[in-house]
């Protein structure tokens, strides 16, 4: 039902309740697409993408003395630099985490060629693949109505389903906070385009003419809504009068309920409201508390199973044992040069990095005598101090108190 073409509610003769309002959207409505304009949906997405994003990944070797990096091997070049000739590996890490977060599941092709080595990996469309799994428990991937074989899929996931091998989307799960936010946001979108307030209702004694009716509709549209026309006198005319409705935002609560779905959308996705640039409940202190929460809590586990399906489907059976893959995590600490210091101070000072490992991480250049590790000299083992304190014992304390 429409009043000035603005839809209400109403009821029809069953005494349902029926809802015209565009801006109120059915549930399953909700999809990976449209959350994504979703503000709060948005900014969880980009952050967690951009978080895994700046990390690389490498493969190592293993050592006598634990492991190094494994230049030389054609997979390090695909996860380090260019996973294929039109791709960076940056913006990869971005697509997997926004395919995870967003659908659940995240599909790339792993080409081989004649010798069965990897030399391209191809991030393919998570809506077009079929993910089926058969009676003995084998994946099935029809991508696109074509069947791809399992040994080219890498298939990486973060929820697992009852079945455990295949993912769930944080959308499903979240749908109802998600369309609650979508028609909150909607909800304040209409009423500023309106005008900021609640419509109001035109009162008049007779019925109006079309002509009439026509032409007050025209000029409430043309200089009454509107954020430009917000507060203009208009002249009404022929004893037609205005009458505000009383309902509000600071009525309904409109404020409030988008800041607390914002809370509840957060911790669907692991981000810190505090990251969101609301730090209301937060106090100063405790935001650094916040970002390494959000490392430890969201983003360490993310890498941790990306990590674990990287070696189950890009590495052979020979190669897992003695190759791994691994990110760099060091690389969160670059934008915080207080935390870098503290870090690398208390690793040389127990003799576990080198001056020439930390200008590394630093991307500076190595300086001669640079690779030995150093100790602090009052510092001892247990046993060399078991060996030291008898012979002090002598030179120190007189005979009859030895």
């Amino acid at each position: 039902m429409k009043i000035l073409g603005i839809n209400i509610p109403f009821t029809n003769a069953k005494n349902e309740l029926v809802i015209e309002s565009e801006f109120l959207i059915p549930m399953n409505s909700i999809t990976a697409t449209n959350a994504q304009k979703i503000a709060t949906v948005f900014s969880c997405v980009d952050i967690k993408a951009k978080a895994l994003s700046v990390m690389p990944i490498k493969l190592y070797k293993l050592t006598k003395n634990g492991k190094e990096e494994n230049k030389t091997h054609k997979l390090y070049n695909l996860l380090r630099y260019e996973p294929n000739e039109n791709l960076i590996s940056s913006l990869y890490k971005k697509i997997i985490s926004q395919d995870i977060d967003l659908r659940g599941n995240h599909y790339t092709q792993i080409v081989r060629n004649g010798l069965g080595d990897i030399v391209k990996l191809v991030p393919l469309q998570a809506d077009l693949m079929d993910l089926t799994i058969l009676s003995n428990g084998k994946k099935e991937f029809i991508y696109n109505n074509t069947r791809v074989d399992n040994y080219r899929v890498l298939h990486l996931y973060d929820i697992p389903d009852s079945t455990g091998l295949k993912g769930l989307s944080k959308i499903q799960f979240a749908r109802e906070s998600l369309n609650f936010a979508k028609n909150t946001a909607e909800h304040g979108n209409k009423l500023f385009e309106n005008g900021a307030t609640p419509t109001g209702i035109f009162e008049h004694e007779k019925v109006l003419e079309d002509g009439a009716f026509d032409r007050l509709k025209l000029s409430i549209q043309e200089k009454m809504t509107g954020l430009t026309n917000t507060g203009k006198p208009f002249l009404l005319e022929d004893g037609l009068s205005y009458k505000a409705l009383t309902l509000t935002n600071s009525d309904s609560q409109w404020l409030e309920s988008r800041k607390y779905n914002r809370e509840e959308v957060a911790a669907i996705f692991g981000v810190p409201v505090a990251m969101l640039n609301d730090a209301s409940n937060t106090a100063y202190g405790n935001l650094e508390q916040k970002y390494s929460e959000f490392y430890t809590g969201t983003v360490f586990p993310m890498t941790t199973i990306i990590e674990e399906q990287f070696r189950q489907s890009l590495l052979t059976f020979e190669e897992k044992q003695n190759l791994v893959i691994k990110f760099k995590y060091n690389a969160l600490l670059r934008v915080d040069t207080k935390t870098r210091t503290e870090y690398y101070k208390a690793r040389f000072d127990i003799g576990s990095i080198t001056p020439n490992e930390v200008r590394n991480f630093e991307d500076e250049n190595r300086i001669e005598f640079g690779d030995k590790t150093y100790v602090q000299l009052n510092l001892t083992t247990l046993e060399n101090a078991q060996k030291t304190t008898p012979k002090l014992q002598k030179e120190i304390l007189p005979k009859g108190d030895q």
